[in-house]
């Protein structure tokens, strides 16, 4: 991380803001509709593979992005994984009045679920075939 006394560049700017960008993805309300205000499901599943991923294309670009401002891209999406699995998510505002932690608190069970939904292995139905079954 930078020191607190030296001044952010406009590049270190950008790239902390894409990455506090797909770490707010996380918590927002997943909308259904394809509109530029709201976030999708395919959004916040982006989100959760680039913060999360160890490998691929998603991890290469997370980690090229966090060498830019001096993070360790691995320590960070090893970091999310253990939020995922059930460390704290630290609030946005720390002094946030109780509505916005109860909304906080919502809003991480949604992502933990979708996390696990994600992490879990799709079950196809399996399908006859001759005398064996494969799946669809």
């Amino acid at each position: 991380m930078l020191p607190t006394d030296q001044k952010q560049t406009p590049e270190a700017a950008l790239v902390t803001a894409i990455l506090m960008q797909a770490y707010r993805d996380l918590f927002v309300t997943v909308r259904s509709e394809s509109n530029a205000s709201f976030t999708t499901q395919s959004d916040q599943d982006q989100a959760i593979t680039f913060l999360t991923d160890q490998s691929g294309a998603m991890a290469r670009h997370r980690n090229a992005l966090c060498a830019l401002i001096g993070w360790d891209g691995d320590v960070l999406a090893a970091r999310v994984r253990r939020m995922m699995d059930g460390d704290t998510f630290p609030p946005a505002t720390p002094d946030a009045n109780a509505a916005a932690q109860e909304r906080h608190a919502e809003a991480v069970e949604r992502v933990r679920q979708r996390w696990q939904d994600l992490k879990s292995p799709r079950k196809r139905p399996a399908i006859p075939v001759g005398n064996l079954l494969a799946a669809e």
